[in-house]
C-alpha cells in the first residue's frame, strides 16, 4: 500500500487528488442521504458531480448519478423544495425540526470522520511522530542568503558536505545524543560558526557551519531536518489519535480565520479548489503521508466551511432550523428559499473571484 509513491507521476497524483475530493463529497452526500433514509425521507436523487450526466441508474424511488464536474454534489428529498407540501409522504420539510437538523449536520459530521479516518491509517501504516535523532534525515538544496538577497544558493548543511543519514554525534565537541540537543544547539548559535562532529559509515569527522538567521522565528538555520522517530498505533489507539487530532486542527483553524479577520486579510488569504487541488498534488509529490495528511485537513475545512451559517450551505439551512425551533413555527417557506438563491449566487461569485486569485497566484 505505502509503496505506491515511486508509482506516481506527476500525472498519477492529479488523479489521485480528484479521487481524493471525490471521496470529501461522497462521504458528505453519504452523510445526508443515511441520515435521511433513516428517517424515512424519499429520496429522489444522490449525485455526485454537476454538469453533463456520465452515468445514472434507478434503485426504487432514487436517481443515482455520477456527473462531469467532480467539484460538488447533492441529495435531493422529497419536501426540500420550497416549492413542495409538507405533507407528502416522505417529506423533509414534513418531519420534527431535530431530524432535520440532524440530516443537514450530518454532511458536515461525515467530513470529520473521514478526516479522523485518514489520520487513524496514517497512525497505523505511517506512525505518529514522537521525537528526532541526532541523524540527519532530509537536506534542503537551497536557501536565502544571509541577507535575504536573492538568488538563493545552498544551504550551510549542503554547502558543508553533509549526508543524510549522517550522525551529529557532537557540536563544539560537546556530545549529542538526541536531535532536540542537535536541533536547539543551532537554533541557538545564527550567525556563530559551529563545528559539527559527524558519523558516517563508522568513521568520525568535523564539518565547519554557520547558522543562518531566520527572521521570522528569530533562530539559526543549516538546512536539515532531522529523522523522525516514529510510534505505529494498533487500530483503536489509532482512531482515538485520529479524532483528537481532528479537533485540534478544528481549534487551530478557527483561531487562524479569526486572526485572518481582524487583520482584514481573509479574503486575501482564502483559496478555492484550485488552490486545495495544488496543495494535494504538491503534498503527493513528498511523499504518501503528506499527500493523506493534506487530505484529511481539506475534509476538515470542508466540514467546516459548511457550518458556517451562510444562505445556501447546511450551516444555513441549519440557522433556519433553529430558528424555527425557537420560535416554534418554520420561516416562511418561499422567503427561505429566496435567501438561499442569493446566497448560492454570491457563494458561486466568490467561487470565480477565488480561482481567477488561485491561478492569479
Amino acid at each position: 500500500m505505502f509503496e505506491l509513491q515511486p508509482l506516481l507521476t506527476n500525472g498519477g497524483w492529479l488523479l489521485a487528488t480528484i479521487v481524493a475530493f471525490g471521496a470529501m463529497i461522497f462521504v458528505h452526500e453519504l452523510g445526508h442521504f443515511l441520515v435521511a433514509k433513516r428517517a424515512g425521507v424519499v429520496i429522489h436523487a444522490f449525485a455526485l458531480g454537476f454538469g453533463p450526466r456520465l452515468f445514472a441508474t434507478q434503485r426504487g424511488e432514487t436517481t443515482y448519478t455520477i456527473n462531469l464536474i467532480p467539484f460538488g454534489g447533492y441529495v435531493r428529498m422529497a419536501g426540500e423544495d420550497f416549492e413542495e407540501h409538507d405533507d407528502e409522504a416522505g417529506s423533509f420539510r414534513g418531519k420534527p425540526v431535530g431530524v432535520r437538523i440532524a440530516i443537514v449536520a450530518a454532511g458536515p459530521v461525515m467530513n470529520l470522520l473521514l478526516a479522523a479516518v485518514i489520520l487513524a491509517v496514517i497512525a497505523t501504516g505511517f506512525g505518529v511522530p514522537v521525537g528526532i535523532t541526532n541523524r540527519v534525515g532530509m537536506l534542503v538544496p537551497m536557501c536565502g542568503q544571509p541577507s535575504g538577497a536573492s538568488p538563493e544558493g545552498p544551504c550551510p548543511a549542503a554547502q558543508a558536505g553533509l549526508q543524510p543519514g549522517d550522525a551529529i554525534v557532537a557540536i563544539d565537541g560537546q556530545p549529542m545524543t538526541n536531535g532536540e540537543q542537535v536541533v536547539d544547539t543551532i537554533h541557538r548559535s545564527a550567525g556563530k560558526q559551529i563545528v559539527l562532529t559527524v558519523e558516517r559509515a563508522g568513521r568520525r569527522f568535523d564539518l565547519i557551519v554557520t547558522p543562518r538567521l531566520d527572521p521570522a522565528r528569530q533562530i539559526g538555520l543549516i538546512g536539515f531536518a532531522p529523522q523522525i522517530i516514529r510510534q505505529r498505533y494498533n487500530p483503536v489507539a489509532a482512531v482515538l489519535w485520529g479524532v483528537q487530532r481532528t479537533g485540534e486542527f478544528i481549534v487551530t483553524f478557527i483561531g487562524a480565520i479569526g486572526n485572518l479577520i481582524r487583520e482584514g486579510t481573509l479574503l486575501r488569504n482564502l483559496g478555492g479548489p484550485v488552490a486545495a487541488g495544488r496543495a494535494l498534488v504538491e503534498a503527493g509529490r513528498s511523499g504518501l503521508e503528506n499527500f493523506l495528511y493534506v487530505a484529511a485537513s481539506l475534509s476538515i475545512i470542508i466540514g467546516i466551511f459548511n457550518l458556517i451559517p451562510i444562505p445556501a450551505l447546511d450551516g444555513g439551512r441549519f440557522a433556519f432550523l433553529l430558528v424555527e425551533a425557537v420560535r416554534r413555527r418554520p420561516v416562511d417557506p418561499r422567503r427561505e428559499g429566496y435567501v438561499h438563491l442569493v446566497g448560492f449566487v454570491l457563494l458561486f461569485l466568490l467561487l470565480i473571484f477565488l480561482t481567477v486569485q488561485d491561478i492569479s497566484r
